[in-house]
């Protein structure tokens, strides 16, 4: 439902560059077609990519610290951007908020993507 609702909102090209994959798959998924449709793909690492890049979290520092007891949800990209960042060294709110972070249950879940080798195809026509 993530996937659909964020397509609705945005163009589906953004959204294939933002999941690190091509509009072709990005339609195929969608679509329920070809291996997908009938089951014979995993859509598990598409899906992982989906909750990585557009999930959402009660970030535990955040709520703690809005007093009303309320959580506080906050995306997958802001997450990542508070639990990834160096240490900020000049500002003891952001350095606490930061030391929490490294703590967080939810630092493993919105990681960075790993870098993947890019395996060039080979040539049309060549056997």
């Amino acid at each position: 439902m993530i996937l659909v609702d964020r397509c609705r909102a945005m163009k589906h090209f953004e959204v294939a560059e933002r999941l690190g994959i091509s509009r072709g798959t990005l339609s195929v998924v969608l679509n329920a077609k070809a291996k997908y449709g009938s089951g014979e793909a995993s859509t598990a690492r598409i899906a992982d990519k989906v909750i990585h890049t557009f999930g959402q979290y009660a970030c535990p520092y955040l709520t703690a610290d809005s007093g009303d007891g309320e959580p506080v949800v906050i995306t997958a990209d802001r997450c990542r951007a508070y639990a990834w960042r160096g240490a900020p060294t000049s500002n003891p709110r952001e350095m606490q908020h930061w030391q929490a972070c490294q703590k967080c249950p939810h630092k493993a879940a919105c990681a960075p993507a790993p870098e993947r080798e890019v395996k060039p195809r080979k040539p049309r026509g060549a056997e």
